[in-house]
């Protein structure tokens, strides 16, 4: 249709095209080159421009001026200047300018000269708003360079403390010296709060904080008095000059009191800041603005790493006691904010460490980064914290307990004055001494410098007309008017009537209180709040958990929260108050708490106290506080218990603690103890957060029932439940039921001793039974499964019953064991084993074995057994401590009772007790060491300086003439004692001595032991107790028990001559040895059974025999026994022989001997003889 275009046509259109866009570009180039001239042009216009002012800048001020200021320019010429720096400033090129003209103007301020003065020009009204505009820049680029100084170095605190005399100089109007009118001031206060709202705005608080951090974050602080006082000054006039306004006081917080020991070296350099803390009440306004924007202080705990909270909670802790009214008049409120700190703390702490956790010095494993910075000012946050439990604020909020006179202790008020080695010093308030309990220690004052204010500008503190205590201190009356109420109530006059059952009746009240009466939930809230603040503290801060509650037992406080909970209230409603913790909202203040923190502490006192500061010193509790303390946590416990449908419901928690880790704590507790009270201290495990009350109160009452254990203080039968029925509670365990289970587990005590024996061997029946074993119901056959049978050489007992028996699995050492007796001439021994000579066996091992001679075993200074630490001589020791127990758990499987006695130490390590964290092994070290406890002892009290005797953190043992040093702790032996570990260094010692140097020992005894025995069948057992299931009664043979459960056969009975004689001869002429060999000659034990002879199985019996020779017994006829019943003497060869016995059937075989003392020599003889089975 269309023609071809030619290709002349097409080559025109191209090349007109290509000659378009040349011109295009050409015109494009042109006015890029004009636009590149112009803009080169204003370059260098604006370039010599800025050089003239730099230059002109440099001739008048930096060169005329700058240095030695001879000589100043007039205000607005200056202005001038200012201006021209301003239009082009360069932070780089012009920072040294910057701070030559912040120093001009610092100086031109003091002159006074109103011409020459920089601040005059707000006082004309041309040059006003330049002036505002010029100052709010100069303002900015000081905050922003304050953020990048270093105060460690010189040059840059030289610079810091320019920048901050310009802050305060020109934030301070109407200081300036040229302002006489006082008509002006209220405008210039104005200009100033114009100038203070810019400079927030500017980030100042961020700013003052990245140098807080750079100055305090430090081993030695790098700020000088000088600076520091600068920046809490300039710090502090946002927020009075706005009369602390929500949004500042939140910021003022999160930026000045999360430095690191801010407030101790405020308090340390600065004479000036107690005024202003309390001129303007700084905390309580702080606290109550936090208490009251409840989510704007949530949200700024969320944004703060947790290390940084606790700066925080440290420097509120010493603001308080700069400010001791905000503890009596806003006591809750403080409590509370530090419990929401604490809490949010808790949930970064970890028991355990992970990849995700980082070692925090207080805090224990933790879930967030420590920078090193902050680690290195930890020993000032740690001294501030100190002041949370430091005795003088522990009596400051606990004001309101301590003013009750109706809680004062007569045995403490009547005392005169010694303080006890923990710290009890008499606390009621009628003391009048000259250095009262008002007054701080000595130890206080030198504790940290600076810590706490001088105690006349405490006083100067107090509200006009406020009540206060005999300290000094305000008081709350929620307290008084509570226990008004109770001592009103018709209860209490009902239960105290007779002022003689008070002292002598330990049983609590158990009923439900009365509705005029008030309970546990009627406490004041104040005091709540402050145990919920000691919970929260003590559970957050985990590696000073032992100085906190160690903190708190100083004085007599804990006898008066025993004495307000005592009185307040009957054990079940304590036990509701345990079912409402475990639901109750943790963060608000909870009768729970004061339960929670009273047995908290009193555990951890309980296990630092020794027995002569407890009971013969009777520091803190009185014995029959102790005796009523522990009545109504043990009635507390079992009314909690069945007041729940599934006991399982009450959460226990279990210390994870490690052995070697009790002792590798921080000195806290140690410090507080030896500085103010020289306490013995034993740092004691603890967990990540508080456990929970139900918890906690078990751990008390096993606390004070241990003690009892070792150091009996309670009338018999006291740990009884008076109205639990023993059949019935045996009866549920066998269906079983949880709460019986329960009870039984966690405390086994509230059963009689005798019955938790007989349940014991019907576990072991019913394991027995799971084996096949089951009770003979006849004595002369041999039934059951076997799981050995091995012959034992007389002179090799111990080696061919470890040869034959080491290797055996636990199953088979729990069926019978079968033994075959070879005598010295190489034959077997007349005898079959029906059990009787597998006893023999058993027990002649363990006497061979446990005797101090073979260095397996040492005895103390009261003859107890506990392993050598150098057992390791003998070869293959560990297997021997393994084998022998097996060989003992086998006697107590079998119910052999064998005279082993051990230490009571050693003991608590069988039955795991020493991993709870209430035992102390200094209390007996004395029984292992009376010298080294002396030593130790005399370290403990000593009053001078302890690094004078020299000691290191180690231990010297002489081992066959070398001394061997063995580290208590890593490097210890470089380590010196000082006072502030001296007691961490005693109890360090005597943990070693009888722990860490028989610990492999122990461990391979205690795995032996428990391949036989299952250890919840031990646990209902104290360690005490555990020796007597051992060993039996510690009491003499009871020959009238024996006598009534005797049998006789043969013709012999109860009335028969030589029956008579018999038991004459046991109870006038034989002596407590010959007893014991009597027993053992009968029934192959030396010990009577335990629970008496009536649990004797086969029963003992009595028989009349008419043989001369064994092989000729053929048994009871009619004629052998109307012989013995008729006392027909037989034959000469009949009546010389000696006695005999059956050890299997408890079998002892009598001639019917003619004459008392022919029966006496004859059986004199036979019980020393020891020839076994083949005594003729």
């Amino acid at each position: 249709m269309f023609k071809e275009v030619k290709p002349e046509v097409t080559d025109f259109i191209e090349q007109s095209r290509k000659q378009r866009n040349e011109r295009r570009d050409a015109k494009a180039r042109a006015l890029s080159a004009v636009i590149i001239q112009k803009n080169w042009r204003s370059f260098l216009v604006r370039r010599n421009v800025i050089r003239g002012f730099r230059s002109e800048f440099d001739f008048k001020i930096l060169e005329g001026n700058g240095v030695k200021l001879t000589q100043l320019i007039p205000a607005t010429e200056l202005l001038r200047y200012v201006k021209y720096l301003k239009f082009h400033y360069n932070s780089k090129l012009d920072y040294e300018r910057f701070l030559v003209l912040i120093r001009y103007l610092v100086n031109s301020v003091d002159t006074g000269d109103f011409k020459v003065s920089y601040v005059s020009l707000a006082l004309r009204k041309p040059t006003l708003v330049d002036w505002i505009i010029t100052t709010k820049w100069l303002f900015s680029t000081v905050v922003e360079y304050m953020g990048s100084l270093d105060p460690s170095i010189p040059s840059d605190s030289k610079v810091l403390n320019i920048f901050l005399s310009f802050l305060l100089i020109h934030t301070n109007c109407c200081q300036w010296s040229m302002i006489q009118d006082e008509k002006l001031k209220p405008a210039m206060s104005r200009l100033a709060t114009t100038f203070l709202q810019h400079l927030v705005q500017k980030s100042l608080f961020e700013h003052l904080n990245a140098v807080l951090q750079k100055g305090l974050a430090r081993h030695t602080p790098a700020l000088t008095k000088v600076s520091l006082t600068g920046i809490f000054t300039i710090a502090m006039r946002p927020l009075i000059y706005e009369k602390f306004p929500q949004k500042l006081v939140i910021s003022f917080t999160r930026n000045i009191l999360t430095v690191p020991g801010f407030i101790l070296h405020i308090n340390s350099m600065m004479n000036e800041a107690y005024d202003i803390i309390v001129n303007e009440r700084l905390c309580s306004k702080i606290i109550m603005t936090l208490y009251d924007s409840s989510e704007e202080f949530n949200i700024l705990l969320s944004k703060l790493d947790g290390s940084y909270v606790l700066c925080l909670i440290a420097n509120l802790i010493q603001l308080s006691l700069l400010e001791t009214d905000i503890l009596a008049s806003h006591c809750t409120e403080f409590c509370v904010v530090l419990s929401k700190s604490m809490h949010y703390l808790g949930t970064y702490v970890g028991s355990k460490k992970s990849n995700l956790c980082s070692w925090h010095p207080i805090l224990g494993w933790f879930a967030q980064s420590l920078d090193n910075s902050l680690q290195s000012a930890m020993s000032f946050v740690t001294s501030q914290l100190r002041l949370l439990w430091n005795g003088r604020m522990v009596r400051l909020l606990f004001a309101d307990l301590y003013a009750q006179a109706e809680l004062n202790l007569p045995e403490l008020s009547k005392s005169d004055g010694r303080s006890s080695s923990t710290g009890h010093h008499s606390m009621n308030t009628t003391c009048t001494s000259q250095h009262g309990p008002g007054a701080p220690s000595k130890a206080e004052k030198l504790a940290v410098l600076g810590l706490l204010p001088p105690i006349s500008r405490m006083g100067g503190s107090r509200s006009a007309g406020s009540d206060v205590d005999g300290y000094g201190h305000r008081v709350r009356h929620g307290l008084s008017n509570f226990l008004r109420q109770i001592s009103n109530s018709s209860a209490y006059r009902a239960r105290f009537r007779n002022k003689k059952e008070i002292t002598n009746n330990y049983i609590p009240n158990l009923s439900t209180g009365r509705s005029d009466s008030p309970g546990p939930s009627d406490l004041p809230k104040s005091l709540k709040a402050v145990c919920m603040l000691y919970c929260f503290t003590s559970g957050s801060l985990k590696e000073i958990r032992s100085a906190i509650l160690a903190g708190l037992s100083l004085g007599d406080l804990l006898p008066r929260m025993w004495r307000l909970i005592s009185c307040c209230g009957s054990v079940r409603d304590w036990a509701h108050v345990i079912m409402n913790s475990q639901s109750v909202h943790h963060l608000e203040p909870h009768e729970s708490h004061l339960m929670q923190i009273f047995a908290s502490a009193t555990s951890n006192l309980l296990s630092i106290l020794d027995d002569a500061e407890l009971f013969e010193l009777k520091k803190s509790f009185t014995i029959d506080e102790l005796c009523s303390m522990g009545s109504f946590f043990n009635h507390l416990i079992y009314e909690s218990v069945i007041m729940v449908p599934d006991p399982n419901q009450l959460k226990l928690w279990s210390p994870s603690c490690k052995d070697d880790n009790k002792l590798n704590k921080t000195n806290e507790s140690v410090a507080m103890h030896d500085k103010n009270n020289k306490s013995a201290v034993q740092s004691n495990s603890s967990s990540t957060v508080m456990p929970n009350l139900f918890t906690i109160c078990l751990r008390l009452l096993s606390v004070i029932y241990e003690r009892d254990s070792r150091h009996l203080f309670t009338p018999p039968d006291f740990w009884l439940i008076s109205n639990l029925k023993v059949s019935a509670f045996l009866a549920d365990l066998r269906k079983p039921k949880p709460h019986a289970t329960f009870l039984l587990k966690h405390i086994p005590h509230i059963i009689p001793h005798k019955e938790r024996v007989i349940l014991f061997r019907d576990f072991v029946r019913e394991d027995k039974a799971s084996l096949g074993i089951h009770t003979r119901t006849n004595w002369l056959t041999d039934d059951g499964p076997v799981g050995a049978v091995i012959t034992v050489h007389r002179n090799r007992i111990v080696e061919d019953g470890y040869q034959q028996l080491a290797n055996l699995t636990s199953s088979q050492l729990r069926m019978k064991i079968r033994v075959q007796f070879v005598n010295e001439m190489g034959l077997d021994e007349v005898g079959i084993d029906l059990d009787g000579v597998f006893k023999e066996f058993l027990e002649e091992t363990l006497r061979r074995v446990f005797d101090p001679s073979l260095n397996l075993f040492r005895v103390t200074n009261d003859q107890r057994l506990y392993p050598s630490p150098t057992s390791h001589l003998q070869e293959s020791h560990l297997q021997l401590f393994e084998f022998l127990g097996k060989m003992l758990a086998k006697a107590v499987y079998e119910c052999i009772v064998v005279d082993v006695p051990f230490a009571n130490f050693f003991l608590t390590q069988l039955l795991g007790r020493e991993k709870a964290g209430c035992y102390s092994f200094l209390d007996e070290l004395a029984t292992l060491d009376k010298e080294l406890y002396k030593s130790l002892s005399y370290i403990k009290h000593y009053d001078g300086d302890v690094s004078d005797l020299e000691f290191t953190y180690s231990y010297a043992e002489d081992c066959l003439g070398q001394v061997i040093i063995h580290d208590l702790c890593p490097g210890g032996r470089q380590i010196s004692v000082t006072n502030d570990v001296k007691i961490s260094y005693v109890h360090s010692v005597a943990h070693f001595r009888m722990y860490k140097q028989i610990r492999a020992q122990t461990a391979s005894f205690i795995r032996g032991f428990y391949s036989i025995l299952n250890p919840d069948w031990l646990a209902m057992f104290s360690p005490s107790e555990l020796q007597t299931l051992i060993s039996g009664d510690s009491s003499s043979m009871d020959i009238d028990d024996l006598k009534q459960h005797t049998r006789y056969s043969g013709g012999f009975h109860s009335n028969h001559r030589v029956i008579r004689w018999l038991w004459d001869i046991l109870r006038r002429d034989f002596d407590d040895r010959e007893r014991s060999l009597f027993l053992k000659f009968v029934t192959s034990c030396s010990r009577p059974p335990l629970l008496g002879f009536a649990n004797l199985e086969p029963p003992f019996c009595i028989r009349c025999v008419h043989y001369t020779n064994e092989d000729q017994d053929v048994g009871d006829t009619l004629g052998s026994v109307l012989k013995g019943f008729l006392g027909v003497v037989g034959r000469r060869e009949e009546v010389s022989r000696l006695p005999t016995a059956s050890t299997c059937f408890n079998l002892l075989k009598l001639p019917n001997y003619s004459s008392r003392s022919a029966l006496k020599e004859k059986l004199r003889y036979a019980i020393n003889s020891h020839a076994g089975f083949e005594l003729s």
